[in-house]
C-alpha cells in the first residue's frame, strides 16, 4: 500500500469516525443537562460509543501504518475461530441481524438515522461475519467473504423493513397506501363495494392493479394478507431477476448468489416497480439472439404488460430486447454494410415491434377522457430539486449519480482496458440506452409530485442490471487480480455501495395504540352511519376502510379520491375541480372522511412544498370553506367534516397566494 493511499485511507476513516459522534450527539434524544443534551443514562452511552469509535479509528490506523504488529493478533483470532468450528456459523448468523434488530425493533432505530452511524453498524457486522466464515489458516477474512456477508445483511435488512409493515391496523401507514389497496381492488374486487356496475377509477394502470390485486380473488381477505402479498412483490422479482442473469456467466456458485444479492439491493436503490422487473424477467426468459418468433412473443407480451402497468414505461422492452439481440451480434473485420445491414434487420424490426405495441397500448392507460389525457404533461417541472433540496436532502442528480457512477466506469473501463471486448454497434446501443433512461429519469423526477427518491429512474436502473449481466458473461472477469488497481477499487464500490444505501432507510413501525385504533374506529362508524341518513358519504381517503369491510353498507362515491385530487392539484385543472366544488357547495355530501386539512402553505424549505401548497389551494382551502370539522383522529390522520350550515364565497379561497 503506497503512502498516498494510506493517508487517503486514514483521512476517510477519521471523517467518518467523526461525523459517527457527531450523528450520535445531535439524533440522541433531549434527556438531560450534561454536555448540553444527555441524562447520566444517555451521557454513558454517548461515552462509550465514543470511546468505541476512538479505540476502533486507533486500530484501523495502526493496521494501516504498521500491519506487523498485528500479526500475534491474527494468529490468536484465527486459532480461536478454528476451536469454534460450527458456532462461527451461529456467529454469522448473529451478526447479519443485528443490524435488523437494532434499526427495526429498538427504539435506537428511531434516533439513529444518520448514514454515518448506520454504515459503521453495517461493516462491525460484516467484518465479523466475514472472519467468521472464513476458512483459510492465514487470512481473517477474504474480500469475497466480506462482500458475501455485507450484501446478505443488506439484503435481509430490506427484506426485514419490508416485511415490517405486514400488520392487520387498519388505517393507512403512509399517505397513499390505503387508497392503493382500493384501487388495487378495481380489477378482481368490485364485488366489495355497495355500487352499481364496476368500479371505476381515473387513472387504468391494469398491468400493476391486477398483480396487486390478485389476492382479491379469495373472499374475505384481511389487509395484513395484502401487505404481504405488496412486500413479496417487492422482493421476490428482484432476486429472481437477479438468479436469471446469474444464467448468463459460468461463475461458481457464491459468485452468482453474489451477483443475484446485488442485482436485488442495486434494483432497490430505485427503488423499481415490480410490473417493470416482471417486464424485464420475460425479456430475459423469451428474447434470445436467433430465436426471433420466441423473442417476438416475449416482445409483445413484455410491452403490453410494461405500458399498460405506466404509460412512460414504453420504450423500455423494445430497447431492452435490442440490447440482448445485440450482445452476440458479431461485426467481421471485412463485413460489408449491405451483410450487416441484412442481419441487423431482425433486430431492428423486433425493436420496432415491441416500440409499436407500446405504443398502441398507452393511449388504454394514464388519465380517461374526462379528465383529459395530457395532465402528466401539465404538472409543472421543478428543475432546483436536481439539487439537495428540503424534500430530498441528497437532491436527485447527486443521489443518482452516487448510486451509478461507480458502475459505469467500472462497464467503461472495462471497454477500454479491452476486459469487455464489444463492437462499435454495441457500444452505441448500450451507451444510447443507458443516456436515453438517465435523460427519462432526470426529466420524470423534476415533476411536481416526484423528486423525493430516484425511484423514476427505474428504466435506468434495470437497463444497467442487464449490461451488467452481459458484462459478466462476455468479460473474462474470473481473475480480477490481473485488473489495475483503480478498477478494482471500483469494482468494490459497485458492489458495496448499494449496501450502504439500503441501511440508510427504516425505522421502527410506531402505531398508535389498539385501545385509540378501536375507539377511533367505532366512532368513525358511528359517524358514518348517522351521516347516511342525511345523504351521501364521501371517502375520499382511507377507502381501505371500505374495501376491507370496517365500514359496512356504505355506498360507495368513486369521485373524488385524494390522490386523484392530488394529481389535479398539481396541474392546476380548474376545469375538473369546477365540479367538485359544485358538489361542496350544494351539500352534496353529508360527511366526507379525508386526512386532516390545514389553510397554512408551505415554504420552500418545507419538503414537498409545492405539493402541499396547490393542495391547500384546489383542496384544503375550498372544501374547509364549504365544509368544516366535526371530528379529527390526529393519531390516525383521519378527519370527519360536515357542510357548514352558511358557506363563505368559496372560489375565491382558490386564487389566494
Amino acid at each position: 500500500m503506497n503512502r498516498l493511499l494510506k493517508l487517503t485511507l486514514s483521512a476517510v476513516l477519521t471523517y467518518s469516525g467523526y461525523r459517527s459522534i457527531q450523528e450520535f450527539y445531535q439524533l440522541s434524544p433531549l434527556s438531560g443537562a450534561w454536555l448540553g443534551k444527555f441524562s447520566p443514562i444517555w451521557g454513558f452511552v454517548f461515552t462509550l460509543f465514543t470511546l468505541f469509535i476512538l479505540l476502533l479509528l486507533l486500530g484501523l490506523l495502526l493496521y494501516i501504518w504498521n500491519p506487523g504488529r498485528y500479526t500475534r493478533v491474527k494468529g490468536s483470532v484465527i486459532g480461536w475461530r478454528r476451536r469454534l468450528s460450527w458456532f462461527n456459523t451461529v456467529i454469522a448468523g448473529v451478526s447479519v441481524f443485528i443490524p435488523v434488530y437494532l434499526l427495526l425493533y429498538t427504539r435506537y432505530g428511531a434516533y439513529f438515522t444518520g448514514a454515518y452511524m448506520r454504515v459503521l453498524l453495517l461493516l462491525v457486522t460484516s467484518v465479523v461475519a466475514a472472519i467468521a466464515i472464513t476458512r483459510s489458516e492465514t487470512e481473517l477474512a477474504t474480500a469475497q467473504n466480506f462482500f458475501l456477508v455485507s450484501l446478505l445483511t443488506g439484503s435481509v435488512y430490506i427484506i426485514s423493513v419490508n416485511l415490517s409493515t405486514v400488520t392487520s391496523y387498519p388505517f393507512s401507514l403512509s399517505w397513499s397506501e390505503g387508497n392503493r389497496f382500493y384501487d388495487y381492488s378495481s380489477v378482481f374486487g368490485d364485488y366489495l363495494y355497495t355500487h352499481q356496475g364496476p368500479v371505476s377509477i381515473p387513472y387504468k394502470s391494469t398491468g400493476r392493479y391486477m398483480l396487486w390485486g390478485l389476492p382479491f380473488l379469495v373472499p374475505d381477505t384481511p389487509i395484513w394478507l395484502h401487505r404481504l402479498w405488496d412486500r413479496l412483490l417487492w422482493t421476490l422479482p428482484y432476486l429472481f431477476l437477479g438468479y436469471l442473469l446469474t444464467r448468463w456467466n459460468t461463475l461458481g456458485a457464491k459468485h452468482k448468489l453474489i451477483f443475484t444479492l446485488w442485482v436485488f439491493l442495486f434494483l432497490t436503490q430505485g427503488p423499481v416497480y415490480t410490473p417493470l422487473i416482471l417486464s424485464a424477467i420475460l425479456v430475459v426468459l423469451l428474447v434470445r439472439p436467433g430465436k426471433y418468433f420466441l423473442s417476438l412473443v416475449g416482445i409483445t407480451i413484455a410491452s403490453i404488460y410494461a405500458a399498460s402497468s405506466r404509460f412512460t414505461w414504453f420504450p423500455a422492452v423494445p430497447t431492452w430486447s435490442a440490447i440482448l439481440l445485440l450482445s452476440e451480434f458479431n461485426l467481421g473485420e471485412d463485413e460489408k454494410w449491405p451483410r450487416t445491414i441484412r442481419r441487423l434487420a431482425p433486430v431492428v424490426l423486433l425493436a420496432l415491434t415491441g416500440l409499436a405495441v407500446g405504443v398502441i397500448t398507452t393511449p388504454e392507460i394514464g388519465f380517461s377522457q374526462e379528465s383529459s389525457a395530457d395532465i402528466p404533461f401539465s404538472q409543472s417541472l421543478l428543475w432546483f430539486r436536481l439539487l439537495p433540496n428540503a424534500t430530498f436532502s441528497q437532491g436527485i442528480l447527486l443521489a443518482i449519480l452516487t448510486a451509478t457512477i461507480p458502475l459505469l466506469v467500472l462497464l467503461a473501463g472495462s471497454v477500454v482496458l479491452r476486459i469487455w471486448k464489444l463492437n462499435w454497434l454495441q457500444m452505441l446501443a448500450y451507451a444510447g440506452a443507458v443516456l436515453a433512461f438517465m435523460a427519462i429519469g432526470l426529466v420524470i423526477s423534476v415533476k411536481i409530485g416526484g423528486g423525493s427518491n430516484l425511484h423514476n429512474f427505474d428504466m435506468y436502473f434495470v437497463t444497467l442490471a442487464l449490461l451488467t449481466g452481459i458484462f459478466l458473461q462476455d468479460a473474462d472477469i474470473t481473475l480480477p487480480a490481473s485488473w489495475p488497481a483503480w478498477l478494482k477499487g471500483f469494482l468494490a464500490l459497485v458492489i458495496f455501495l448499494p449496501v450502504m444505501n439500503a441501511v440508510r432507510v427504516g425505522t421502527p413501525l410506531v402505531l398508535p395504540s389498539h385501545q385509540v385504533v378501536q375507539s377511533s374506529l367505532e366512532s368513525i362508524q358511528s359517524e358514518v352511519q348517522r351521516a347516511l341518513d342525511e345523504g351521501e358519504v364521501l371517502f375520499s381517503d382511507q377507502r381501505q376502510l371500505l374495501t376491507f369491510g370496517y365500514m359496512e353498507d356504505v355506498p360507495l362515491v368513486t369521485e373524488y379520491e385524494k390522490k386523484y385530487l392530488m394529481e389535479m392539484a398539481m396541474a392546476n385543472n380548474l376545469a375538473y375541480f369546477r365540479s367538485f366544488y359544485d358538489d361542496l357547495e350544494n351539500k352534496r355530501f353529508s360527511l366526507i372522511v379525508i386526512n386532516p386539512l390545514h389553510r397554512t402553505k408551505q415554504d420552500e424549505l418545507s419538503g414537498f412544498a409545492a405539493e402541499n401548497n396547490a393542495w391547500v389551494k384546489w383542496v384544503a382551502r375550498p372544501v374547509l370553506c364549504y365544509y368544516k370539522p366535526l371530528k379529527t383522529f390526529e393519531e390516525v390522520r383521519v378527519q370527519l367534516l360536515v357542510p357548514r350550515p352558511d358557506p363563505h364565497r368559496c372560489p375565491d379561497y382558490i386564487f389566494e397566494e
